[in-house]
């Protein structure tokens, strides 16, 4: 009898550090956020059907205080209208919805969004988001960093800014290639996706990478997703300078780059299944530009047998108790 309960607490504890180690608190209640410009406004009731807020809600207001905060911009609160509903959760990834219903978000695709939540630290949310009317969608970030803030779990402000500037990084990019043949955001997200995953990868395999390292990973995988001959020099550029910031300010290093690595994996598979994204492989493959699938890569395998390896490890440890 006292084996087995020293089996079953070891069970409990292994499991508990784990979930301490790799898993946020779920939140009790979800949080809303509005745009301070629906503050007074008629057009405050309708975002609410939109975003699904419920009498148990937490609910505040994102002003341009907050912006110059998380995201190193400050607005005007009357130009504030992006809204956010947000539940975090232990697991799961990151799901963004974008109800355009009443107004579209102009300039930043789900895909971005998320990229860019990840880099924020923000790897397990249902995020739900909405406007009256049409809006570029720069400034919806802030309302999700203020959903952690008012859940008492305020965000690295470094890592804020950082996802602020990769969105723009990507937003710009994506402006200045529009309609030309070969580009699609979808590529690009998919390749900084895969960036961030390689170089994860490799610090924590004990390397120290330099900015050459850095500019020869960004180098392989825009050539993997057909952009090579469509991003410019000064573009590729602008890539690596957020990569090294992002990198600089130790994201990568975390203690929670497993869960930054399922996020990041899970965006890879959405991005791999969206419509856009096949559209742009067949256009770089008609183009002579093949686009690579990641999980076939060395970098992707790799990450498949550190997965595997840790459950195997787990399954072990298991197995041992009862020797």
């Amino acid at each position: 009898m006292k084996k087995w309960l020293l089996i079953l607490t070891s069970l409990l504890l292994t499991f508990s550090l784990s979930s301490k180690a790799f898993a946020a608190s779920e939140w009790k209640e979800s949080v809303t956020i509005y745009g301070a410009g629906l503050e007074n406004s008629p057009d405050k009731e309708k975002i609410t059907q939109l975003l699904g807020t419920k009498d148990s809600d937490i609910v505040d207001y994102v002003y341009g205080n907050d912006t110059e905060k998380y995201i190193n911009y400050r607005y005007d609160d009357n130009i504030l209208f992006s809204s956010i509903r947000i539940m975090e959760k232990n697991s799961g990834g990151l799901k963004i919805d974008i109800d355009e219903t009443y107004g579209k978000i102009t300039q930043i695709s789900p895909e971005t969004y998320q990229n860019a939540l990840i880099t924020a630290g923000v790897t397990d949310a249902d995020v739900t988001i909405a406007a009256p009317h049409d809006v570029t969608g720069e400034s919806a970030l802030t309302g999700i960093y203020k959903a952690y803030e008012v859940q008492g779990e305020s965000l690295n402000t470094e890592y804020t800014k950082n996802a602020q500037d990769e969105l723009n990084t990507i937003s710009d990019i994506t402006s200045e290639n529009e309609g030309k043949d070969g580009y699609s955001e979808s590529q690009l997200n998919k390749a900084i996706t895969e960036i961030k995953i390689t170089i994860i990868n490799q610090i924590n395999d004990g390397k120290d990478l330099t900015e050459d390292d850095v500019r020869q990973i960004v180098d392989e995988k825009l050539k993997d997703n057909g952009l090579q001959d469509v991003i410019t020099d000064n573009q590729k550029n602008q890539i690596i300078n957020i990569i090294i910031q992002i990198k600089n300010s130790g994201f990568f290093n975390e203690d929670s780059a497993s869960k930054i690595l399922d996020s990041s994996k899970d965006l890879l598979n959405q991005i791999k299944d969206s419509d856009a994204f096949k559209d742009a492989k067949e256009q770089a493959k008609n183009l002579g530009n093949d686009i690579k699938d990641f999980s076939q890569s060395e970098e992707g395998q790799g990450l498949i047998e550190s997965i595997k390896s840790f459950f195997k490890s787990l399954i072990d440890s298991i197995k041992n108790l009862f020797n």
